[in-house]
């Protein structure tokens, strides 16, 4: 019983904390951490306060901790500020998401979005970022770009829409599957020509981005013996890229 009261306590915290982050996030969709954290320390301090003058009051007027309510206890102390942890950490994430920037300039680029400090792209190379799902404002080289991201999927911005990209395929097979086929390769890629994207952003449907690891994790449940296909959003040759 008393483990499932610090729980449910836990939770209340977590509640309370998770509310006030969700309403500051969704108000300002583009509030850097370093803003929204700071916040958060002074709605727990000013919590922690309440509590410390309210138990002195209550000891004052009734002269011991007899019979204390629950909220004033002195574990409140330490539920208070995990809660808002807790709560921080789930909001703040839910409001970010993945976003790979792809360079297929033959230069360096400069970029830089919302709050973020600026980066440098490499040429022909590509970094991921989190950024704030919304209306985001880019800077590429002095230039300004907007952008939105409607949801907490992946997503690509392709700088000046240089590259073209394809989906294929890969079948993974454990070693069994393999001997039968009388392969040691540990993939088989497919490439289909009718998953040609030629957009400057996109949101990203495949399970990876621009290579296909040599082995994945599955369920221990998976049956043996099972083909695992997954697919792999690549970048098509320079020259096939501009045939659009």
């Amino acid at each position: 019983m008393e483990r499932i009261i610090i729980l449910i306590r836990l939770a209340i915290a977590i509640f309370l904390f998770y509310v006030l982050n969700y309403v500051l996030y969704s108000t300002f969709n583009q509030i850097p951490d370093f803003i929204s954290a700071p916040i958060n320390v002074i709605l727990v301090i000013g919590a922690l306060y309440y509590i410390y003058k309210s138990r002195k009051q209550f000891i004052a007027d009734n002269e011991d901790e007899e019979g204390m309510p629950l909220q004033l206890e002195k574990s409140s102390y330490f539920f208070i500020p995990l809660g808002a942890v807790i709560a921080f950490f789930l909001v703040s994430s839910s409001f970010r998401t993945d976003l790979y920037i792809d360079n297929g300039k033959s230069v360096p680029v400069e970029f830089k979005i919302s709050s973020e400090a600026t980066q440098t792209i490499p040429a022909n190379s590509f970094i991921k970022i989190v950024a704030p799902i919304g209306e985001n404002e880019m800077i590429i080289d002095g230039k300004k770009k907007k952008i939105n991201i409607i949801d907490n999927g992946r997503w690509v911005y392709n700088v000046d829409n240089l590259n073209s990209y394809i989906e294929g395929t890969v079948d993974y097979a454990d070693q069994e599957i393999r001997n039968i086929n009388n392969t040691q390769d540990t993939t088989t890629t497919k490439l289909s020509v009718d998953k040609i994207i030629h957009k400057e952003f996109f949101k990203l449907e495949s399970d990876f981005i621009f290579e296909a690891p040599e082995t994945i994790t599955v369920s221990k449940d998976a049956q043996t013996g099972t083909v695992h296909t997954q697919t792999v959003l690549y970048r098509l040759p320079k020259e096939l890229s501009q045939i659009k």
